[in-house]
Parts: structure tokens; C-alpha cells; sequence
């Protein structure tokens, strides 16, 4: 079967509960938009650009002869070779995740969502530029893993030096940020050695439920390449298939308080503990970072203190997400299986 197809069909079948609870599930693959081929999104006198769901952060400074300044522009630019900053918008793959037209964002960018939503993900991969700096160097940035310590100004082991590229995910809600956020390395040479070192030449989802109701969020990269206080790794990063969750007829758990996950990480056997305020029905739905059910349970609640143990030994080591639903409210919750 193929590999896209199978994605996208596990992110939709774990969006299945929350179209049943009657919120509504949108996904942006950009392809509605129209460029000239090999091109990108430009716009010299008006900020930011939207679609049905969202408005994209988006400047063009007109200082120095006019460059994109800041936030993410939509493109359908097929550059694979060019990794210098003449090809800031192109992407390792070549495409998007499921058509021509993808975003390229840079750091720091926002997303404001046009109604109180749960961002379920998207689809990530690197720029062309970002990733041939990572993997050759430049003239501004060390190749990662650079045993000669280029751009370091020292000789540095393979391995002592820990490169990263990574992306944070933050959410806010009415201005304030929420209390989870999402990390996705973009590359990774941390672990000694070379034989588990990467860097993402993919399209890969990252799973943003974790961050629960948010009217925005907001990216931002970072990189053990600095200098001078500065990232030399370009900041830019590609994305697709934006989705998210409009919470209509769902609210954050209003009876249920005092969650707790334990043990986490967990291995056999992971229990949620809570305090409800009235007797009901709470069920629980364990996703993984697909958006895919794994696992169902179901409680009835007395009024005060409630465990509920739900069995892990089946589940594939990685990262989980655990959903309470009391019919009118819900909440999500990660967990760590080892």
C-alpha cells in the first residue's frame, strides 16, 4: 500500500471520534491557491494571507531592495539542488505531501485559527536549503557531524558535539500560551556515533493534539550551530496538510479535575487518576501520533476520587495520547510508552 496513502488514512480514521461528537475537520493541503509553476507566494504591500481556517503570518520588508521578512508564504517550487538562499522555499522532496503546492515557514512564524480548534498536525519536512547546510556545510553553517570542527574553531569528536535541528511547537488560547508544546527534531545527531544520525528527507506528521484548544500557534526554530548569538542553520522548514479540529459541541473537561497519568513513561499498564464532580460516563480513547485509536475504555464515574488502568503491554514503544470524554467535554493527555 502506499506509504502516503496509508498515513493519511490512519490520521482520518483517529479524527473519527471527534467528527462523531459533532466538530467539524478540516484539512489544508494548499492546493487551492494558484502560482505560476516553480513559484511562491509574494506580496509587497499586504501582510498575511488566509484560507477557510487559519490566517498565516506573512511579511515582505521592503528595506534593502524587498525581501520575505517574516511568517510562511505557499509555494509549488520543485528545487531539490539549489541549497544556497536563492532557494529559500523549496523542499528536500520536491512536492507536497499530497500535491504540488506546500508551505514554507521560517522562524519565528504564527498561525491564528479562525475559531477555537484542537490542531490535529501536519505534515513536515525540510527546505532544500536547510538541508544541504546540514548535510554539506556552508559557508555560514557546519555540515552536522563535522569531525574537522568546521565553523566550530575547534577539532570536535563525532558525537561530543550534539547537532540538532528542531521545531517547537507552542499554542496559545486568548493570548496566553497553553501548557504543552510539541517537539519535532528536523535532524538529529545527538547519539554518539554515526549509525543512528538524521536528518529528514521525508514528509512526516507531527501530532500537535497534545496542546488541546488553541486559537494559535506559533513556530520556532533552533540549532546547536551558533554563533554570536545567532542560529546558523537556516530557520525555514516546509509543511502540509494543515488539519484541525473546530470544538463545536466540545469543551475542556468542566466535572472532571486533578488528572493524573502514572506511571510516565509506562510500560504494562499506565492509570489515570481524577476527581469528578457528579456521577457519569467517562470514556477514554488512547491515540498514537498518527491520529490512529489504539486503544478503547470506558467508567462510570462516582462524585470524588476515580482510577481507571488501562493496559499498555501491546502497545509499540513511542509517544501516546490519552482523550477523556464525559459526552460534553473533553481533554487530551500524553503519555510515553516504553
Amino acid at each position: 500500500m502506499n506509504k502516503k496513502f496509508t498515513k493519511t488514512i490512519a490520521l482520518l480514521f483517529g479524527l473519527t471520534a471527534v467528527l462523531e461528537s459533532g466538530a467539524q475537520v478540516t484539512i489544508e493541503n494548499f492546493d487551492s491557491f494558484s502560482l505560476l509553476p516553480n513559484s511562491y507566494y509574494k506580496n509587497t504591500t499586504v501582510n498575511d494571507w488566509q484560507t477557510t481556517q487559519a490566517t498565516f503570518q506573512y511579511q515582505w520588508d521592503t528595506a534593502y531592495g524587498g525581501y520575505w521578512g517574516a511568517g510562511s508564504a505557499y509555494t509549488n517550487k520543485k528545487d531539490t539542488a539549489n541549497g544556497t538562499y536563492t532557494n529559500l522555499y523549496g523542499n528536500i522532496t520536491g512536492s507536497g505531501y499530497s500535491g504540488d503546492y506546500y508551505v514554507t515557514a521560517q522562524d519565528p512564524s504564527m498561525i491564528k485559527i479562525k475559531n477555537l480548534s484542537v490542531v490535529s498536525g501536519f505534515f513536515i519536512t525540510n527546505t532544500t536549503f536547510a538541508w544541504k547546510a546540514i548535510k554539506q556545510g556552508n559557508s555560514f553553517s557546519r555540515r552536522f557531524g563535522d569531525t574537522t570542527g568546521t565553523g566550530s574553531g575547534t577539532s570536535i569528536a563525532q558525537g561530543a558535539y550534539p547537532d540538532w535541528f528542531l521545531l517547537k511547537v507552542s499554542g496559545y488560547r486568548n493570548g496566553l500560551p497553553v501548557a504543552d508544546t510539541v517537539k519535532f527534531y528536523l535532524a538529529d545527531y545527538r547519539p554518539a556515533g554515526t549509525a543512528n544520525d538524521y536528518v529528514l528527507k521525508n514528509w512526516q506528521f507531527v501530532n500537535c493534539t497534545a496542546l488541546g484548544i488553541v486559537d494559535s500557534i506559533r513556530f520556532n526554530l533552533s540549532s546547536s550551530d551558533n554563533s554570536y548569538g545567532f542560529m546558523n542553520t537556516p530557520a525555514y522548514f516546509s509543511f502540509d496538510n494543515f488539519t484541525t479540529n473546530t470544538t463545536v459541541g466540545i469543551h475542556e473537561l468542566q466535572n472532571i479535575s486533578s488528572i493524573s497519568v502514572f506511571p510516565n513513561p509506562a510500560a504494562d499498564n499506565v492509570s489515570v487518576s481524577y476527581t469528578s464532580q457528579k456521577e457519569n460516563t467517562l470514556k477514554m480513547t488512547v491515540t498514537d501520533v498518527t491520529g490512529k485509536d489504539v486503544l478503547h475504555a470506558q467508567q462510570q464515574n462516582s462524585a470524588g476520587p476515580n482510577l481507571i488502568k488501562l493496559e499498555t503491554a501491546h502497545l509499540q514503544s513511542g509517544v501516546y495520547f490519552i482523550e477523556l470524554n464525559d459526552g460534553d467535554s473533553s481533554k487530551k493527555i500524553k503519555f510515553i510508552k516504553l
